[in-house]
């Protein structure tokens, strides 16, 4: 409940910082400068560090880019920090936190040291937007009431599986505007506050309109007994075109300034909508793919230019180079470098088009313990890669769930490993193997950190999931819901 509380507080900082986003041509980085004013005790050691969401990861876990830097001898510090879009840093010094600061791709931001009475460092904004303890203080309460209320399941306890697409729909928009109605009620609060804690209250709603399909079934196997859900043929009906009309009402252009899991589902879940029925990237050049894209979505996002589509468009590369394990043509390179004006689009493809083509050996040359050694096994299968740990609430919960899709292909070709390591005690470990089935590796803390290293796993549950010719096809951070695991499998199943 700290770690909730904790990123709540984070979230509710960006309501300021919002209403000061702006778009223009970006540089790739944000410049943080700062120094101290005054004499500067040169026999102590400062590091200065900055944490910053990254929007592309998916996870509640480790969502940041970490930056550090020492003082200089005459005070001085001076950060350089990609970024993807606007964003709000959180600043520290030593292991004592200052609150946020506003950064942007192509702004300068600038700060003063000093050192109070009681010889504890104070940080002044010169150049750039801070955000205070009261303004936290005057948004903070409703945005933790909004958001325990979208955990706890009770912002949306109205739903029911035997919805249509449309009564689906105009359910949760009329919960969003009834959410709106209150911030708007509220006296206390600017106008620029409101729209920006509007636009973070978005996102959840978004997520949730965008898969119609599989929080239906969800409903449906959570409403009905566990025999049941294994014996039913139960097939939500399918939105057509109208039914995404919603997305009008969403800024799609200004994403939130911290990193917030559901954002980056929301381009995966549009690139493979059978309605907007997105060509893979690599099936045309990127301006024919472009002007494709924006023939079916401008209408539907009202708009044809912007960050989504660059957004979209980073997604689409990742879907091919994690997914289907293309690496990047010659004619796709130049075409990135000549698309993307922000470089650390550029920088962050081709790193990753890097990882594919040349993967990071094994630490050891006895280490056998791999992933590949261990798809390598089960050649012939499809083979579906559980990281997990005892003490892992998550982990156990979504073990629970996935039992309904385990049964139904317990007689398929496919297998199922679940892999851990000593924070899971080998005791408990062996009696909950037993009880969850299937095939589990003990790693040792070496291995398990290599694997998580070479695939960017920052937190579990984690999913890999291979083909029957030992391809990686697709890898989830959270458990991504029945529906979505039980079609992956089956394209790879039966195609």
């Amino acid at each position: 409940m700290k770690h909730l509380f904790k990123l709540a507080f984070i979230l509710s900082c960006t309501i300021w910082a919002l209403a000061c986003s702006h778009s223009t041509e970006q540089t790739g980085k944000a410049t943080l400068t700062g120094k101290f004013l005054g004499t500067f005790p040169t026999d102590a050691n400062y590091t200065v560090r900055v944490a910053v969401p990254n929007l592309i990861v998916g996870n509640l876990a480790h969502q940041t880019d970490k930056y550090e830097t020492r003082l200089k001898h005459d005070g001085s510090f001076s950060f350089s920090i990609p970024l993807f879009c606007d964003a709000l840093g959180l600043i520290a010094i030593n292991d004592d936190e200052y609150g946020a600061i506003f950064l942007s791709p192509n702004m300068e931001t600038n700060v003063e040291l000093c050192m109070d009475d009681s010889n504890k460092i104070q940080v002044k904004m010169i150049k750039g937007i801070e955000i205070t303890i009261d303004d936290l203080n005057q948004s903070n309460p409703l945005f933790m009431n909004f958001y325990l209320k979208a955990f706890d399941g009770s912002l949306l306890n109205g739903l029911r599986y035997d919805m249509s697409p449309e009564e689906y729909r105009n359910y949760i928009i009329n919960r969003l505007k009834e959410q709106l109605s209150i911030i708007q009620k509220n006296q206390e609060l600017s106008d620029y506050t409101k729209e920006a804690l509007y636009r973070i209250m978005k996102i959840f709603f978004w997520e949730k309109l965008l898969y119609y399909e599989s929080e239906i079934i969800y409903l449906y196997e959570k409403q009905h007994s566990e025999k049941e859900a294994v014996t039913s043929d139960f097939t939500p009906v399918k939105p057509d075109k109208s039914y995404y009309s919603f997305l009008i009402f969403f800024d799609m252009n200004n994403p939130p300034l911290v990193n917030y899991p559901f954002y980056p589902r929301i381009y995966q879940a549009i690139l493979n909508n059978d309605v907007s029925n997105i060509p893979p990237i690599d099936s045309k050049s990127l301006p024919e793919w472009l002007k494709e894209v924006k023939t079916t979505m401008s209408g539907m996002i009202g708009s044809d230019t912007g960050l989504f589509y660059d957004m979209l468009a980073l997604h689409a590369y990742l879907q091919q180079l994690e997914e289907s394990s293309k690496p990047l043509s010659s004619s796709q390179r130049e075409e990135i470098k000549y698309f993307f004006k922000n470089p650390t689009y550029t920088d962050f493809i081709f790193a990753k088009n890097d990882e594919l083509i040349n993967p990071i050996p094994p630490s050891s040359a006895n280490n056998k313990k791999t992933v590949e050694s261990i798809v390598f096994l089960y050649k012939g299968k499809v083979v579906v890669i559980d990281f997990w740990a005892t003490w892992c609430g998550p982990c156990l919960q979504a073990m629970e769930e996935f039992k309904f899709i385990k049964e139904k292909l317990k007689d398929k070709n496919v297998v199922f490993v679940y892999i851990t390591d000593p924070s899971s005690p080998k005791d408990l470990w062996e009696k909950k193997k037993e009880e969850i089935g299937g095939d589990h590796y003990y790693l040792t803390y070496n291995e398990m950190k290599y694997i998580k290293a070479r695939f960017g796993i920052n937190s579990i549950p984690a999913y890999l999931i291979y083909d029957s010719e030992g391809r990686l096809k697709q890898q989830f951070s959270g458990y991504p819901g029945n529906a979505k695991m039980q079609k992956k499998l089956e394209s790879l199943l039966f195609k």
